[in-house]
């Protein structure tokens, strides 16, 4: 089973090859891969899965998961 994490992009770097995010998942930030997601701004919501962001969540997804999560 996949187990997806919804977060909030603080901020994105863009210099190396591989576009990365810090992203808060409430009691800790992590370093996020936006390859799937370049377009993604610090303000975005994420839904995440093992170090990946796989899609910017709109309301629809995210209200849900965050009720489930905290």
């Amino acid at each position: 089973m996949c187990v997806a994490v919804p977060g909030l992009v603080v901020s994105v770097d863009r210099s190396g090859v591989v576009p990365l995010a810090q992203v808060d998942f409430g009691e800790v930030t992590r370093e996020i891969n936006l390859s799937f997601v370049p377009d993604a701004e610090p303000g975005d919501r994420l839904i995440t899965h093992s170090g990946l962001a796989v899609r910017i969540a709109g309301p629809e997804v995210w209200d849900p998961a965050t009720e489930l999560s905290g």
